[in-house]
C-alpha cells in the first residue's frame, strides 16, 4: 500500500470487478479513456483484474486501486506498465470512474504517488504516457505533475465523427526537483 494525504493506493482485488465493469461500460468514461464509447465484457474485466493481481516481475505491470481515505471509497486505478528495467522506463496510466470525485485533485495526488514510487523504488529514469488531445482535465493534471509534451500522434483515434490527436508526454527522474519545488511529490 502507498499512502498519500487524502488517498491510498492498494492492491487490485476481485471485489473491484463489478465497479470496473460499470466504469468500462459508461459512455463518457470510455470516450475519455479509449476515445470512443465502447463495450467491455465482464469476462474481459475479470481477466484484466487477474493480470493486475499477478506479480509485477511476471507481467511488467504494477496496477494499484485508488481509494479515498475519507469514506474508504474506490474511485479509480493507476498503473505503471511496460516496465523496462534495462532502459529504466515505464508507461504511466490512470483512470477514474466515479464522476462525483472528478476535479478534486485526487488524480494529481495519485499521479505524484506513482511517479515517486516509479523513480525512487523502481529506479526508473523516464515515465511516459499517451493522452487524447481533447482530454483537457487529464493533460492539465499531467502537466502539473511534471509531464512535458514530447510529440503528437496526429489524428490517431476516430471519435465523435472526426479524427483526434493523441499527445505523447513524459517526465524524467531529473525533473523531480522541479516537481517538488511546486509542492511535495
Amino acid at each position: 500500500m502507498i499512502e498519500g494525504s487524502r488517498i491510498f493506493l492498494r492492491a487490485v482485488s476481485p471485489e473491484d470487478i463489478p465497479i470496473r465493469y460499470h466504469w468500462f461500460n459508461d459512455a463518457e468514461f470510455t470516450r475519455l479513456y479509449f476515445g470512443r464509447p465502447s463495450f467491455t465484457s465482464y469476462q474481459q474485466v475479470e481477466q484484466d483484474v487477474t493480470l493486475a493481481m499477478a506479480p509485477t516481475v511476471n507481467s511488467g505491470l504494477l496496477e494499484l486501486a485508488v481509494q479515498i481515505k475519507d469514506g474508504n471509497v474506490y474511485i479509480g486505478n493507476s498503473y505503471l506498465r511496460k516496465i523496462n528495467l534495462l532502459d529504466k522506463s515505464a508507461e504511466f496510466g490512470i483512470y477514474f470512474g466515479n464522476s462525483p470525485y472528478l476535479g478534486m485533485s485526487f488524480g494529481k495526488e495519485a499521479t505524484r504517488l506513482m511517479l515517486e514510487y516509479g523513480f525512487r523504488e523502481l529506479g526508473l529514469h523516464r515515465i511516459w504516457l499517451t493522452v487524447l488531445a481533447f482530454n483537457h482535465r487529464a493533460i492539465s493534471c499531467f502537466e502539473k505533475c511534471g509531464f512535458r509534451r514530447e510529440g503528437v500522434l496526429r489524428e490517431a483515434v476516430f471519435s465523435g465523427g472526426k479524427f483526434n490527436d493523441i499527445y505523447l508526454m513524459s517526465v524524467l527522474e531529473n525533473d523531480i526537483p522541479r516537481i517538488t519545488a511546486g509542492g511535495a511529490l
